[in-house]
């Protein structure tokens, strides 16, 4: 059985966010990914299962501590490892995750992934997460997917050392013991804005490169800039960029992606994996938004063929929900024999 590290929101080895990448032919013992992903040691490790459709499989990811219901750049280490060298002939998956459907794709200049785009609440940060974080400016704070603080400059992001059992202990919601700060970036800088990301409450003092954290700040900095499209860089001692723009219902990020380990697991850890192969497969995760209409979602065909759905307006639209793109991968085909017709409707 196989295994990647891979790099997500990097264009070379040493540098983003490490991913551990395991497909499953069907789901183990929650106990054991666990260990898999402690014994990994990267802040997240995605396991995938096929559905039975081409191109869709179910995801999940797990710290080093705990199992997370979202992980950007895991989604998006594990989607590259399927479009470039598990199934080849693909330029599109689609996983079935707790937080919804989420979409990879392949293009020229790296990977797209749609996450969630939750809304955005203004947040009155409690008085020990600002002492945690020392002599620094506030100037704006929101919650999402994450709690999230905007800081006057960039400078005071790089600066910034939170105590991290305060930063634990304060932020309760919307996920314990995670947050974000941000802050403009300064003018001659390749990038809009600066982030960090702290999550000591699944394990994580520092992350690198978070992209489910991009899912709020790209449409937050896209909204305050006035820009279709926004470039960020998290400041940690790897670093990354990620580009991102906000769709009806998602926020795309743009990515690339660099492995730095194939591998294979040992005979006795593949025991303990395909030990629940006999068992009845697992039923679908449903999308954790109650909009139905405004999600990502996959569809059934044939036997042999599966449709994605990318649900946005058209230009020049502000109303209602159109089908955008009818994208249709047929088992077995050329990569060559793909067909595509955009629709309206």
């Amino acid at each position: 059985m196989r295994i990647w590290l891979v790099d997500a929101f990097a264009d070379r080895p040493f540098h983003g966010n490490t991913a551990g990448v395991v497909p499953l032919r069907a789901w183990a013992p929650d106990a054991v990914l666990q260990a898999i992903a402690a014994e990994n040691r990267c802040s997240e490790t995605a396991f995938f299962v096929p559905t039975g459709l081409k191109g869709n499989y179910q995801l999940r990811w797990f710290t080093p501590a705990a199992e997370v219901p979202l992980c950007g750049h895991a989604t998006l280490a594990a989607g590259a490892v399927l479009l470039t060298e598990i199934e080849r002939d693909l330029d599109v998956v689609v996983f079935d995750t707790r937080s919804g459907p989420l979409v990879v794709r392949e293009t020229p200049d790296g990977f797209t992934l749609d996450l969630p785009r939750r809304p955005r609440a203004v947040w009155t940060p409690p008085a020990a997460v600002m002492e945690a974080l020392g002599d620094v400016r506030v100037i704006d704070a929101f919650t999402g997917e994450y709690a999230t603080i905007v800081l006057s400059c960039e400078a005071d992001v790089r600066a910034a050392r939170p105590v991290m059992a305060t930063i634990e202990a304060a932020i309760r919601a919307p996920r314990a013991g995670c947050l974000a700060i941000t802050a403009l970036a300064d003018e001659d800088r390749p990038y809009d804005f600066v982030s960090r990301f702290f999550a000591p409450g699944v394990g994580i003092e520092e992350d690198p490169v978070t992209g489910s954290s991009f899912a709020d700040l790209a449409p937050y900095w896209c909204d305050r800039l006035e820009k279709e499209a926004v470039t960020g860089f998290q400041a940690s001692a790897r670093g990354g960029l990620v580009r991102g723009l906000q769709t009806l219902s998602s926020t795309r990020l743009l990515g690339e992606a660099a492995v730095y380990l194939r591998g294979e697991l040992d005979a006795r850890v593949v025991r303990l994996l395909t030990a629940a192969e006999g068992a009845a497969p697992v039923a679908p995760v449903a999308p954790r938004s109650d909009d139905a209409e405004r999600v990502v979602r996959i569809a059934d065909l044939e036997d042999d063929a599966v449709a994605v759905f990318d649900l946005e307006a058209p230009d020049g639209e502000d109303q209602g929900v159109f089908i955008r793109e009818r994208r249709i991968v047929v088992k077995d085909a050329p990569a060559n024999d793909q067909r595509a017709a955009d629709r309206r409707g």
